[in-house]
């Protein structure tokens, strides 16, 4: 949500937050503070944005993106002794890092699910509190985060999508209780999932506008909609999901119609500058996005080589041959936006920008994670049509729009899938995606690993106290 509601709210989440971690309990001595907190509109928007703000922690700012993630799709050299990533790029899930890693992930996870879940328990009772559209964009977002990640978790602890779909994977949890949810298989995740997103999809169609609005007396429910799970986030979610289910007749119908939509218009090249850029992670080009606090000191720690003299046991970078070879500055790549203004180089190591925050002026682009780009719409239908001509038209406009030659000769089905990795790598760097991509097609080995990947490799093991505590 935008920057205000951020700060309006802050002081709120102090207290509200350690609340949450109360309602997580259910005692009965908390069932005032429920009541109290789903009493009116204002209540339901302040557990909405704890809900955003909770998929941070340790999350979409952390594990789901710049690291854990990040390192397993092979984005950063890890190979010095000491380094905290050392174990993740190598998939050495026995590790005490890795554990402790799944561990964070799967816990905060659920967390942020229970957060959903106890809106969606409420908002029925309560549509009388609610103005204007807003009961339908409350319950509307709560179902679109809820199948968002669980879809997430089925992408990492489920198996590559070509193996059986009868395989007991996570637990679908659609209630907020203490009650121990049985393991659903992979095609009941996939199923549950886009039955959340068909209801929400309904409930959001009330308000499709991509918005930022300022000034007094704004509607918090419907202001810089990028930070909220949209009506346009549910068909981005729905065009990713049917992809990996390898459903690639709907996966290109919901791709081309976030494309269509017109609400996500890339980056402008006429005013896009080395001197005056403060965009740095495209945000008009954002589905959906979060608004993080904690963006700057986690980035600063990651991204910054320049006088940290222990950067190599504690930075996330590439040695610069390896990041020139992954733009293919060689051959025409030193003119892409996503190098010229997200990639940094000193003394021959090379790493991300995209999340600095340096000299922000405009507070609407600050702490933007994105989570959802406009341009994965565009390699999700170039990788489902059945037109190789179409195909290349979709991937060339991304070139065309980060400054790159276009693609002349015709691609067959092996360049295309070619043409498309690439993408994946500079477009979605740092930001976790390419490890999920060389999962759902199951690529052995991995680019830049020296592992000897199996199909199992990619399966995140169940935290020792799930399997401890709910009787896996």
């Amino acid at each position: 949500m935008k920057k205000p509601l951020y700060i309006l709210f802050i002081c709120l989440l102090a207290s509200g937050i350690s609340s949450c971690k109360k309602w997580l309990d259910v005692k009965p001595g908390t069932q005032v503070l429920q009541d109290e907190m789903f009493s009116t509109e204002a209540g339901f928007n302040q557990a909405l944005l704890g809900s955003y703000l909770q998929m941070g922690t340790g999350l979409y700012a952390d594990n789901m993106t710049m690291t854990t993630i990040s390192a397993m799709g092979q984005n950063y050299q890890t190979t010095s002794t000491g380094h905290p990533l050392l174990e993740h790029a190598k998939y050495n899930y026995a590790a005490p890092t890795v554990k402790a890693s799944i561990a964070t992930i799967w816990s905060n996870m659920y967390k942020a699910i229970g957060g959903v879940n106890n809106i969606l328990t409420h908002v029925d009772q309560a549509k009388g509190v609610f103005l204007k559209n807003h009961y339908n964009l409350v319950k509307g977002e709560a179902l679109g985060l809820r199948a968002y990640m669980h879809f997430d978790l089925l992408r990492m602890f489920g198996p590559v999508p070509a193996n059986n779909g009868s395989v007991n994977t996570i637990p679908y949890i659609k209630t907020f209780d203490k009650q121990v949810t049985p393991l659903s298989t992979t095609t009941q995740v996939i199923e549950l999932c886009l039955k959340d997103l068909d209801e929400a999809e309904q409930l959001l169609s009330v308000y499709k506008d991509i918005a930022y609005n300022t000034g007094d007396g704004v509607d918090e429910f419907t202001n810089y909609t990028r930070n909220h799970f949209n009506y346009w986030a549910v068909k981005a979610l729905k065009a990713r999901i049917y992809l990996y289910a390898g459903n690639k007749a709907k996966a290109y119908q919901y791709a081309k119609e976030v494309i269509g939509s017109g609400k996500f218009p890339f980056v402008d090249r006429a005013t896009f500058n080395l001197s005056s850029n403060q965009d740095r992670t495209f945000s008009t080009e954002h589905v959906f996005a979060l608004n993080l606090p904690l963006t700057k000191a986690l980035v600063d720690i990651r991204f910054r080589l320049d006088g940290n003299t222990a950067f190599q046991t504690q930075t996330f970078y590439l040695t610069s041959a390896t990041m020139n070879t992954l733009f293919e500055v060689a051959t025409g790549g030193s003119t892409d936006y996503r190098y010229l203004y997200n990639i940094k180089t000193s003394n021959g190591y090379s790493y991300s920008s995209k999340f600095w925050q340096d000299g922000l002026t405009n507070l609407q682009l600050s702490n933007q994670v994105p989570l959802i780009r406009l341009s994965e719409m565009y390699y999700i239908a170039a990788e489902a049509t059945p037109d190789l001509n179409e195909a290349l038209e979709l991937l060339n406009k991304i070139r065309t729009q980060r400054a790159l030659a276009t693609i002349i000769t015709p691609l067959t089905e092996i360049t295309r899938m070619q043409e498309i990795a690439k993408e994946y790598n500079k477009e979605f760097y740092a930001e976790g995606q390419l490890f999920f991509y060389y999962k759902r097609l199951s690529v052995l080995p991995v680019p830049r690993s020296a592992v000897a990947m199996t199909a199992q490799t990619y399966v995140f093991p169940l935290p020792d106290n799930e399997i401890e505590f709910g009787n896996r």
